[in-house]
């Protein structure tokens, strides 16, 4: 705390206003919304059909247990192989 406040460097109001002036004009060109905002608004409304769900994913191969031996032949199980990454 004791270093915070001998840190601190006061701004005479002198100081402050200038710095204000130089800030504003960078300001004024700000927008915040995309370009294709209002048109992705527009559509969102026109388009009520519901989204198709997608195929359920379907294994090739079982699924592998923790305790199981690793698929890539290192003879190790595959909680401490492969398995470890995930």
């Amino acid at each position: 705390v004791t270093r915070t406040l001998m840190t601190v460097e006061l701004q005479l109001r002198e100081q402050v206003e200038p710095a204000e002036k130089l800030q504003a004009p960078a300001l004024e060109n700000v927008q915040y919304q995309h370009a294709g905002y209002e048109e992705a608004l527009a559509g969102a409304g026109a388009d009520s059909a519901p989204a198709a769900k997608p195929a359920p994913f379907v294994r090739q191969m079982g699924k592998i247990g923790r305790n199981d031996p690793c698929p890539c032949g290192s003879g190790k199980k595959y909680k401490h192989c492969h398995g470890k990454l995930a």
